[in-house]
Protein backbone atom coordinates (compact mmCIF):
# COMPACT_ATOMS: atom_id res chain seq x y z
CA UNK A 1 0.00 0.00 0.00
CA UNK A 2 1.68 3.19 -0.62
CA UNK A 3 0.16 6.91 0.02
CA UNK A 4 1.74 10.07 -0.37
CA UNK A 5 1.70 13.32 1.15
CA UNK A 6 2.88 16.69 -0.86
CA UNK A 7 4.47 19.33 2.39
CA UNK A 8 3.75 22.96 1.36
CA UNK A 9 6.98 24.18 -0.90
CA UNK A 10 9.16 26.58 0.72
CA UNK A 11 11.39 29.09 -1.85
CA UNK A 12 15.30 28.96 -0.79
CA UNK A 13 16.53 33.06 -1.49
CA UNK A 14 20.36 32.94 -1.37
CA UNK A 15 21.62 36.80 -1.65
CA UNK A 16 19.79 39.17 -4.00
CA UNK A 17 18.39 36.21 -6.13
CA UNK A 18 15.64 37.03 -8.28
CA UNK A 19 12.43 35.74 -7.51
CA UNK A 20 12.57 33.55 -10.48
CA UNK A 21 15.81 32.14 -9.77
CA UNK A 22 14.30 30.81 -6.13
CA UNK A 23 14.71 26.82 -5.79
CA UNK A 24 11.44 25.08 -4.65
CA UNK A 25 12.11 22.52 -2.38
CA UNK A 26 9.26 19.77 -1.84
CA UNK A 27 9.42 16.82 0.36
CA UNK A 28 7.14 13.93 0.28
CA UNK A 29 6.28 10.71 2.60
CA UNK A 30 5.40 7.34 0.67
CA UNK A 31 3.75 4.74 3.13
CA UNK A 32 3.87 1.04 2.82
CA UNK A 33 2.63 -2.41 4.79
CA UNK A 34 4.52 -5.22 4.86
CA UNK A 35 1.99 -7.74 5.05
CA UNK A 36 1.74 -11.55 4.41
CA UNK A 37 1.10 -12.60 0.84
CA UNK A 38 -2.46 -14.93 0.70
CA UNK A 39 -1.99 -16.01 -2.99
CA UNK A 40 1.55 -15.67 -5.01
CA UNK A 41 1.96 -17.31 -8.56
CA UNK A 42 5.40 -18.12 -8.68
CA UNK A 43 6.78 -19.25 -12.14
CA UNK A 44 10.51 -20.77 -12.43
CA UNK A 45 12.21 -19.59 -16.04
CA UNK A 46 14.79 -22.14 -16.08
CA UNK A 47 17.57 -22.45 -18.67
CA UNK A 48 17.53 -26.19 -20.27
CA UNK A 49 20.84 -25.62 -22.63
CA UNK A 50 23.59 -27.47 -22.83
CA UNK A 51 25.51 -26.52 -19.82
CA UNK A 52 22.52 -26.05 -17.47
CA UNK A 53 22.73 -29.68 -15.83
CA UNK A 54 24.25 -28.96 -12.32
CA UNK A 55 22.63 -25.72 -11.92
CA UNK A 56 18.70 -26.96 -12.36
CA UNK A 57 20.17 -29.92 -10.02
CA UNK A 58 21.43 -27.39 -6.95
CA UNK A 59 17.98 -25.32 -7.32
CA UNK A 60 15.94 -29.24 -7.35
CA UNK A 61 18.37 -30.16 -4.20
CA UNK A 62 17.64 -26.84 -2.26
CA UNK A 63 14.03 -26.60 -2.88
CA UNK A 64 12.88 -27.14 0.56
CA UNK A 65 15.10 -23.85 1.67
CA UNK A 66 12.73 -21.95 -0.88
CA UNK A 67 9.35 -23.94 0.14
CA UNK A 68 9.50 -23.67 4.00
CA UNK A 69 9.01 -19.64 4.47
CA UNK A 70 6.13 -19.93 1.77
CA UNK A 71 4.80 -22.60 3.75
CA UNK A 72 5.73 -21.07 7.32
CA UNK A 73 3.28 -17.73 5.91
CA UNK A 74 0.59 -20.13 4.72
CA UNK A 75 0.30 -18.35 1.60
CA UNK A 76 -1.99 -19.93 -1.05
CA UNK A 77 0.50 -20.77 -4.04
CA UNK A 78 0.62 -22.28 -7.31
CA UNK A 79 4.11 -23.03 -8.83
CA UNK A 80 5.15 -23.59 -12.31
CA UNK A 81 8.38 -23.97 -14.61
CA UNK A 82 8.97 -23.18 -17.81
CA UNK A 83 11.83 -23.50 -20.16
CA UNK A 84 14.15 -20.36 -21.88
CA UNK A 85 13.05 -22.42 -25.17
CA UNK A 86 10.84 -20.55 -27.64
CA UNK A 87 11.56 -22.43 -30.56
CA UNK A 88 10.49 -25.81 -29.44
CA UNK A 89 6.27 -26.59 -30.08
CA UNK A 90 6.31 -28.74 -26.97
CA UNK A 91 7.63 -25.87 -24.75
CA UNK A 92 7.29 -22.04 -26.28
CA UNK A 93 6.09 -20.17 -22.90
CA UNK A 94 3.54 -23.81 -21.76
CA UNK A 95 4.16 -25.20 -18.32
CA UNK A 96 5.94 -28.13 -18.07
CA UNK A 97 4.60 -31.28 -15.77
CA UNK A 98 1.73 -32.95 -14.90
CA UNK A 99 -0.16 -30.88 -13.26
CA UNK A 100 0.96 -28.21 -15.24
CA UNK A 101 1.25 -26.44 -11.61
CA UNK A 102 1.84 -27.34 -8.00
CA UNK A 103 -0.45 -26.12 -5.41
CA UNK A 104 -0.37 -27.01 -1.52
CA UNK A 105 -2.55 -29.93 -2.06
CA UNK A 106 0.44 -31.38 -4.07
CA UNK A 107 3.59 -33.44 -3.31
CA UNK A 108 4.94 -30.48 -4.11
CA UNK A 109 8.73 -31.16 -3.06
CA UNK A 110 8.76 -34.17 -5.39
CA UNK A 111 7.13 -33.03 -8.27
CA UNK A 112 9.04 -29.80 -8.23
CA UNK A 113 12.37 -31.41 -8.22
CA UNK A 114 11.26 -33.46 -10.88
CA UNK A 115 10.22 -30.82 -13.06
CA UNK A 116 12.61 -28.59 -12.58
CA UNK A 117 15.58 -30.75 -14.16
CA UNK A 118 13.79 -29.68 -17.58
CA UNK A 119 16.97 -31.33 -19.76
CA UNK A 120 19.82 -30.05 -21.57
CA UNK A 121 18.49 -30.54 -24.96
CA UNK A 122 17.24 -26.87 -25.29
CA UNK A 123 17.97 -23.91 -27.61
CA UNK A 124 20.75 -22.31 -27.22
CA UNK A 125 19.91 -19.03 -27.79
CA UNK A 126 17.86 -18.64 -24.37
CA UNK A 127 14.68 -16.13 -24.27
CA UNK A 128 14.04 -16.88 -20.75
CA UNK A 129 12.58 -13.08 -20.27
CA UNK A 130 9.86 -13.49 -23.60
CA UNK A 131 8.97 -17.26 -22.43
CA UNK A 132 7.47 -15.90 -18.99
CA UNK A 133 5.64 -12.93 -20.96
CA UNK A 134 4.47 -15.51 -23.50
CA UNK A 135 3.26 -17.78 -20.48
CA UNK A 136 1.42 -15.20 -18.71
CA UNK A 137 -0.35 -13.72 -22.12
CA UNK A 138 -2.86 -14.92 -24.47
CA UNK A 139 -3.14 -17.34 -25.89
CA UNK A 140 -1.36 -18.98 -23.31
CA UNK A 141 -2.48 -17.86 -19.71
CA UNK A 142 -6.29 -18.89 -20.77
CA UNK A 143 -5.16 -21.91 -23.14
CA UNK A 144 -2.86 -24.43 -22.81
CA UNK A 145 -1.54 -22.54 -18.96
CA UNK A 146 -5.08 -21.88 -17.60
CA UNK A 147 -5.30 -21.63 -14.35
CA UNK A 148 -1.93 -21.03 -13.12
CA UNK A 149 -2.00 -17.58 -13.26
CA UNK A 150 -5.15 -15.91 -10.71
CA UNK A 151 -6.62 -12.38 -10.33
CA UNK A 152 -5.33 -10.51 -7.19
CA UNK A 153 -2.43 -13.17 -6.94
CA UNK A 154 1.30 -11.20 -6.42
CA UNK A 155 3.22 -12.92 -9.52
CA UNK A 156 6.83 -13.94 -8.83
CA UNK A 157 8.84 -14.57 -11.59
CA UNK A 158 12.80 -16.30 -11.21
CA UNK A 159 15.01 -16.90 -13.88
CA UNK A 160 17.76 -19.21 -13.56
CA UNK A 161 20.12 -19.04 -16.67
CA UNK A 162 24.35 -19.23 -16.76
CA UNK A 163 24.06 -17.06 -20.51
CA UNK A 164 22.25 -13.33 -20.92
CA UNK A 165 18.44 -13.20 -22.29
CA UNK A 166 18.30 -13.46 -26.19
CA UNK A 167 14.64 -12.34 -26.96
CA UNK A 168 14.85 -11.02 -30.17
CA UNK A 169 11.25 -12.39 -31.62
CA UNK A 170 12.56 -13.35 -35.19
CA UNK A 171 15.23 -11.07 -35.45
CA UNK A 172 18.14 -13.42 -35.20
CA UNK A 173 16.07 -15.59 -37.34
CA UNK A 174 18.87 -15.88 -40.10
CA UNK A 175 21.67 -16.77 -37.32
CA UNK A 176 21.27 -20.03 -36.09
CA UNK A 177 24.68 -19.93 -33.90
CA UNK A 178 24.65 -19.44 -29.67
CA UNK A 179 26.94 -16.27 -30.41
CA UNK A 180 24.50 -14.59 -32.45
CA UNK A 181 22.55 -13.19 -29.05
CA UNK A 182 25.99 -11.29 -28.23
CA UNK A 183 26.99 -10.42 -32.20
CA UNK A 184 23.91 -9.00 -32.94
CA UNK A 185 22.71 -7.78 -29.38
CA UNK A 186 21.57 -4.33 -31.18
CA UNK A 187 18.91 -7.05 -32.89
CA UNK A 188 17.53 -7.67 -29.17
CA UNK A 189 14.50 -6.43 -27.85
CA UNK A 190 14.80 -3.20 -25.76
CA UNK A 191 14.64 -4.12 -22.28
CA UNK A 192 12.60 -1.04 -21.81
CA UNK A 193 9.99 -2.37 -23.60
CA UNK A 194 10.15 -6.26 -22.22
CA UNK A 195 9.58 -4.20 -18.54
CA UNK A 196 6.94 -2.12 -19.90
CA UNK A 197 5.57 -5.99 -20.88
CA UNK A 198 5.01 -7.29 -17.55
CA UNK A 199 3.68 -3.98 -16.48
CA UNK A 200 1.22 -5.08 -18.93
CA UNK A 201 0.17 -8.47 -16.63
CA UNK A 202 -0.23 -6.22 -13.68
CA UNK A 203 -3.44 -4.61 -12.37
CA UNK A 204 -3.48 -2.18 -9.30
CA UNK A 205 -4.18 -4.76 -6.79
CA UNK A 206 -1.39 -6.84 -7.97
CA UNK A 207 2.30 -6.90 -6.97
CA UNK A 208 5.16 -8.30 -9.57
CA UNK A 209 8.30 -9.39 -8.12
CA UNK A 210 11.52 -10.57 -10.99
CA UNK A 211 14.32 -12.40 -9.07
CA UNK A 212 17.51 -13.73 -10.98
CA UNK A 213 19.72 -16.61 -10.43
CA UNK A 214 22.15 -15.35 -13.71
CA UNK A 215 25.78 -15.29 -14.11
CA UNK A 216 27.46 -12.13 -12.68
CA UNK A 217 29.92 -9.29 -13.83
CA UNK A 218 32.79 -10.67 -15.34
CA UNK A 219 35.57 -9.45 -12.83
CA UNK A 220 33.58 -11.94 -10.29
CA UNK A 221 35.53 -14.71 -12.05
CA UNK A 222 32.27 -16.86 -13.27
CA UNK A 223 34.05 -19.35 -14.98
CA UNK A 224 31.49 -21.01 -18.03
CA UNK A 225 28.76 -18.52 -17.49
CA UNK A 226 27.91 -15.26 -18.99
CA UNK A 227 27.03 -12.15 -17.23
CA UNK A 228 23.15 -12.09 -16.70
CA UNK A 229 22.68 -8.17 -17.39
CA UNK A 230 19.51 -8.32 -19.45
CA UNK A 231 17.47 -11.01 -16.32
CA UNK A 232 19.43 -8.64 -13.86
CA UNK A 233 17.69 -5.50 -15.24
CA UNK A 234 14.48 -6.98 -15.07
CA UNK A 235 15.12 -7.80 -11.80
CA UNK A 236 16.31 -4.41 -10.45
CA UNK A 237 12.98 -3.13 -12.39
CA UNK A 238 10.86 -4.97 -10.24
CA UNK A 239 12.55 -5.20 -7.20
CA UNK A 240 13.74 -8.68 -6.96
CA UNK A 241 16.28 -11.02 -5.50
CA UNK A 242 19.97 -10.90 -8.02
CA UNK A 243 22.25 -13.87 -7.03
CA UNK A 244 24.62 -15.24 -8.50
CA UNK A 245 24.14 -18.81 -10.42
CA UNK A 246 27.83 -19.89 -9.56
CA UNK A 247 27.58 -20.26 -5.93
CA UNK A 248 28.40 -23.71 -5.10
CA UNK A 249 25.65 -23.37 -2.30
CA UNK A 250 22.14 -22.17 -3.72
CA UNK A 251 20.65 -22.56 0.12
CA UNK A 252 21.06 -18.94 1.46
CA UNK A 253 19.83 -17.80 -2.48
CA UNK A 254 17.13 -19.84 -2.14
CA UNK A 255 15.80 -18.77 1.58
CA UNK A 256 16.32 -15.28 0.26
CA UNK A 257 13.65 -15.96 -2.35
CA UNK A 258 11.23 -17.90 -0.13
CA UNK A 259 11.32 -14.55 2.27
CA UNK A 260 10.72 -12.55 -0.94
CA UNK A 261 8.30 -14.29 -2.58
CA UNK A 262 6.02 -15.26 0.86
CA UNK A 263 5.10 -11.31 1.37
CA UNK A 264 8.63 -9.77 3.21
CA UNK A 265 9.81 -7.54 0.78
CA UNK A 266 12.89 -6.32 0.98
CA UNK A 267 12.58 -3.31 -1.64
CA UNK A 268 9.97 -0.72 -1.94
CA UNK A 269 9.44 1.33 -4.66
CA UNK A 270 9.51 5.45 -4.27
CA UNK A 271 6.38 7.51 -6.26
CA UNK A 272 9.42 9.93 -7.12
CA UNK A 273 13.26 10.31 -7.67
CA UNK A 274 14.74 11.22 -3.81
CA UNK A 275 17.92 13.07 -3.16
CA UNK A 276 19.23 10.44 -1.53
CA UNK A 277 20.90 12.55 1.46
CA UNK A 278 17.76 13.74 2.48
CA UNK A 279 16.28 10.40 2.88
CA UNK A 280 14.60 9.15 6.03
CA UNK A 281 13.34 5.71 7.00
CA UNK A 282 10.84 5.08 9.78
CA UNK A 283 9.71 1.35 10.65
CA UNK A 284 7.50 0.90 12.95
CA UNK A 285 8.14 4.73 13.91
CA UNK A 286 11.65 3.58 14.32
CA UNK A 287 14.73 5.49 12.67
CA UNK A 288 16.45 2.99 10.22
CA UNK A 289 19.79 4.27 9.64
CA UNK A 290 21.70 3.78 5.95
CA UNK A 291 24.27 1.19 5.06
CA UNK A 292 24.66 -2.08 2.95
CA UNK A 293 25.18 -5.30 6.35
CA UNK A 294 21.90 -4.13 8.33
CA UNK A 295 20.38 -0.90 7.16
CA UNK A 296 19.14 0.47 3.60
CA UNK A 297 20.56 1.81 0.22
CA UNK A 298 19.27 3.52 -2.51
CA UNK A 299 18.87 2.89 -6.34
CA UNK A 300 18.43 6.32 -7.62
CA UNK A 301 17.85 4.83 -11.19
CA UNK A 302 14.67 3.29 -10.18
CA UNK A 303 13.88 4.97 -7.30
CA UNK A 304 14.10 1.90 -5.37
CA UNK A 305 14.66 1.78 -0.80
CA UNK A 306 16.65 -1.99 -0.30
CA UNK A 307 16.39 -3.03 3.27
CA UNK A 308 19.49 -5.62 4.37
CA UNK A 309 19.80 -7.76 6.90
CA UNK A 310 18.41 -6.94 10.38
CA UNK A 311 16.71 -3.88 9.23
CA UNK A 312 14.39 -5.90 6.78
CA UNK A 313 11.05 -5.01 7.95
CA UNK A 314 8.93 -7.86 9.51
CA UNK A 315 5.30 -8.97 8.61
CA UNK A 316 2.36 -6.71 9.39
CA UNK A 317 5.38 -3.76 10.08
CA UNK A 318 4.59 -0.05 8.21
CA UNK A 319 7.23 1.60 6.95
CA UNK A 320 7.28 5.39 6.39
CA UNK A 321 9.79 6.58 3.79
CA UNK A 322 10.46 10.92 4.03
CA UNK A 323 12.10 12.51 1.05
CA UNK A 324 13.37 15.52 -1.13
CA UNK A 325 12.21 15.27 -4.24
CA UNK A 326 14.48 15.46 -6.82
CA UNK A 327 13.51 18.50 -9.44
CA UNK A 328 12.96 18.03 -12.82
CA UNK A 329 13.14 13.72 -12.24
CA UNK A 330 11.83 11.31 -15.00
CA UNK A 331 10.31 8.38 -13.74
CA UNK A 332 11.99 4.91 -14.32
CA UNK A 333 10.20 4.01 -17.71
CA UNK A 334 10.72 7.26 -18.85
CA UNK A 335 7.84 9.33 -17.69
CA UNK A 336 8.27 12.76 -16.53
CA UNK A 337 7.65 12.74 -12.79
CA UNK A 338 4.96 14.81 -11.34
Amino acid sequence: MRKSILLVPAALLAGACKPEQNIARVTTTDFFVQEPTNEVDILWVVDNSRSMEDEQAEVAAKFQDFITNIETSNADFHIGVVTTDLESSDQKGKLQGDPLYLTSEDDYVGLFQQRVTVGTKGSDQEEGIDAALQALSEPLVSGFNAGFRRAGATLSIIYVSDENDCTDRGALAGYTDAGACYDHSDLLIDIKDLIDGYKGLQTQAERIIVSAIVGPTIDQGCEGSVPGTRYLSMAQAFGGIKASICEADFSRIMSDLSLEVSGVQTSFQLSHEAVEETIEVLVDDVLVEPGEANGWTYDAEYWIVYFHGDAIPQRDSSIAITYEIASGAASPTGDTGT
